[in-house]
């Protein structure tokens, strides 16, 4: 009975099982993860947690995420677009704040969503079901989910590419509302989530290919169908906007106040353009992806992360095998060019074609050409699928395949036997008597190729072998060797670019006693007092933007915006003259320069002062009778939404010291408030949620409707 119910099930919702499977086969490829056996690594900690951390901390103390001040002397957090991501909010609620176990949610959720939008993008496509999975396993686990893992935001990106292309074609063919919706939304999810590079070529390829669609539906005159579509883009153009406005607004806000916001077309330091380029030796991790887990700079010329380019080696054959067939559709050629093209692009410091893409509107505005990879591995699937479309409905191409993977086999055993002469065997006792992890220590990049060549050896002979026997359908045995080929290959290369190999429970120390709201910042400390190396302390796994957690305001952390006035007053040795006193205090003098005279500062500030209330988009200071300082410095970083005002009347906030605020006050008892007014944004803020709001309403309440007819149906 239980077994015909379950058979009768998935006849009915093949997409449920095919789903499953992809789940299933996450689940195996990062156990370590999911069960908590080992922790993320590198930006993914330093970086992403903190923020996000502080950001849904915030929230439950109902604070929009607009001023952060325990980072760098304070800067406008509102300004990085991750601040906005909704996700990202309902994951922090839902885990009671969000911690690390909250972030392996966050980076395995985004893991699947990328696998069922790209399976999803294969039935738009028309793909038979053996397609769809090998193109939605084949981008889960591709070189930009794994070897870019600490970027988290890279991820987050990848993972809304296949929806938004997916949204965006369904339209092309069927104009109706209801996905003009999702589309603003899934883009909106993007923008706010992802990396803005990411973002702005995806925009790109949608503009293009919307322009080329619309000459097409022009010279064929369908001119009904095309104001439909027109009008039906425009509504969701209209609605991503109203989604995305405080992100917008936030962004170019910040981004006239950053080091990074100027563009990089003509910068010759470390953030141009051409910074982080793929090379082509990277070429090697398109079969061989395990090589990429040596970080050796001067063989790859570039850091490890930016590397991997794998996206399954049984689909790489899938490709050749169509494209050696005359009769293949022509879409495999197609996007196999244009994978091609992104791929020239990411070659940025060999090729020219990165160089031409900056003169093209916000192009200029990131760095990292080695993104681009992302689009060529996505296109490469999609050529992938497309092959194997073919290929199983044809039974010439499959003896073709067969053939070529005899021939992959035969080239992966030449392989084998050449490195076989030039490594050390030994090593590859020790992955079974001392670990993997240790082995991984000790092999060369020619030791870590002879391993994935013998593995590639056995998985492309074995999948002939079954072709051969027929025991199984084709389908079957392709999608069940493509499982073995990602699973193996990501834990392999897990530990070099996802995990530390320390516990959840372990690596959480310090996570788990921290300061409840926002306790007074010390206005006897100096902001010297509260750094990385100092409160570092407190945590096991923890070393970078730990101030976030103790909410201590600092000087110090690592952050990718760093604001110009920050860097002059760094360079003119203000800023480190400055931190050196508390986070408030009193001056006496200014120079002419409007530095603050170090002769005039009153060392005894805090027996005339007291922080009445502090929060981080403001905070109240109490001066005594006896107050007789001229100007109050507030020690963080000037921004035009800083307002101040003196016993509730404002007054003018004067840049001190290049970056820092202060403002002048009468002798005597009074209380001096700070504020962070970005009247704009929060507008914008509350505009973006009634937006998302209203559009979850849409969709989800038709769904709860077609729920309720059919229980009423059963009765």
């Amino acid at each position: 009975m239980i077994v015909r119910t379950f058979d009768q099930m998935i006849n009915r919702f093949p997409k449920l099982l095919d789903y499953s499977i992809i789940l299933i086969v996450l689940i195996a490829a990062l156990w370590p993860l999911v069960s908590g056996a080992a922790v993320m690594k590198w930006d993914a900690m330093d970086l992403y947690l903190p923020w996000k951390h502080f950001i849904t901390d915030g929230l439950s103390h109902n604070q929009l995420p607009l001023w952060n001040p325990y980072i760098n002397a304070g800067f406008s957090q509102m300004g990085d677009p991750g601040s906005w991501y909704p996700i990202s909010w309902i994951i922090g609620w839902a885990f009671g704040g969000y911690g690390m176990g909250s972030l392996h949610f966050e980076y395995l959720l985004h893991l699947f969503i990328a696998g069922i939008g790209f399976y999803l993008l294969g039935k738009t496509h028309g793909w038979v079901r053996t397609a769809c999975l090998i193109g939605g396993i084949g981008y889960m686990f591709s070189g930009i989910m794994i070897g870019n893992a600490q970027h988290v935001g890279w991820v987050v990106s990848a993972a809304w590419l296949p929806w938004v292309l997916n949204y965006f074609k369904v339209l092309l063919t069927t104009p109706v509302h209801k996905v003009s919706v999702k589309l603003a939304l899934v883009l909106f999810l993007m923008l706010s989530g992802g990396y803005p590079g990411m973002f702005i070529v995806t925009a790109y390829i949608l503009i293009i290919y919307f322009i080329i669609h619309l000459w097409k539906k022009y010279r064929s005159k369908d001119t009904v169908l095309l104001k439909k579509q027109v009008i039906v883009f425009s509504i969701g153009a209209v609605l991503f906007l109203a989604l995305s406005l405080v992100v917008l607004i936030s962004s170019f806000d910040m981004s006239s106040l950053i080091t990074r916001g100027v563009g990089l077309n003509d910068r010759t330091d470390i953030w141009n353009t051409l910074n982080g380029s793929l090379t082509p030796q990277a070429m090697v991790s398109y079969i061989y992806p395990l090589a990429t887990t040596i970080n050796d700079q001067s063989f790859w010329g570039a850091d490890f992360s930016m590397t991997n380019c794998y996206f399954g080696v049984i689909a790489l054959l899938g490709i050749l095998t169509a494209l050696l067939n005359r009769d293949s559709s022509r879409n495999i050629r197609f996007y196999a060019l244009i994978g091609l093209l992104f791929l020239g692009i990411s070659l940025g410091q060999d090729l020219p074609l990165r160089k031409l893409t900056t003169y093209l509107p916000f192009m200029d505005l990131f760095r990292f050409p080695s993104l681009f990879r992302l689009f060529a591995l996505f296109f490469f699937l999609l050529s992938a699928g497309y092959a194997f479309n073919f290929i199983l409905n044809s039974e010439k191409s499959k003896k073709y395949f067969a053939f070529i993977l005899l021939g992959a086999s035969a080239l992966f055993g030449v392989i084998s036997l050449i490195l076989f002469f030039d490594v050390e065997l030994w090593k590859y006792k020790q992955i079974v008597s001392i670990g993997w992890l240790h082995f991984m220590r000790q092999a060369t990049i020619k030791e870590l190729i002879f391993l994935q060549s013998g593995i590639l050896l056995l998985l492309t002979a074995g999948l002939w072998v079954f072709i051969r026997s027929r025991k199984l359908t084709f389908g079957f045995g392709v999608v069940l060797f493509l499982i073995i080929e990602a699973v193996s290959f990501t834990r392999m290369n897990a530990h070099a670019t996802i995990l530390y190999d320390r516990s959840l429970k372990d690596a959480s120390v310090g996570m788990d006693n921290l300061p409840e709201g926002y306790p007074i910042p010390s206005v006897r400390d100096p902001l010297t007092t509260y750094n990385d190396v100092h409160q570092s302390q407190h945590f096991i796994q923890l070393w970078k933007n730990l101030s976030m957690y103790l909410k201590t305001p600092t000087y110090d952390g690592i952050s990718p915006y760093a604001y110009h006035t920050t860097a002059k007053a760094v360079e003119t040795g203000e800023f480190d003259k400055i931190i050196k006193y508390p986070i408030v205090f009193f001056a006496d003098q200014l120079t002419d320069e409007s530095y603050i005279d170090s002769s005039s500062i009153d060392t005894l500030s805090f027996q005339e002062l007291r922080i009445a209330s502090f929060n981080p988009n403001e905070i109240a200071i109490e001066t005594s009778d006896n107050s007789t300082g001229k100007y109050l410095v507030y020690v963080q970083n000037h921004h035009p939404s800083w307002n101040v005002y003196i016993d509730a009347k404002e007054a003018e906030v004067v840049l001190v010291s290049e970056t820092f605020m202060a403002v002048e006050i009468p002798k005597g008892k009074h209380t001096i408030e700070y504020k962070f007014e970005p009247t704009t944004i929060v507008q914008a803020s509350y505009v973006s949620l009634s937006a998302l709001v209203l559009i979850i309403l849409f969709l989800f309440i038709p769904f709860l409707k077609s729920l309720k007819k059919a229980e009423q149906k059963k009765q």
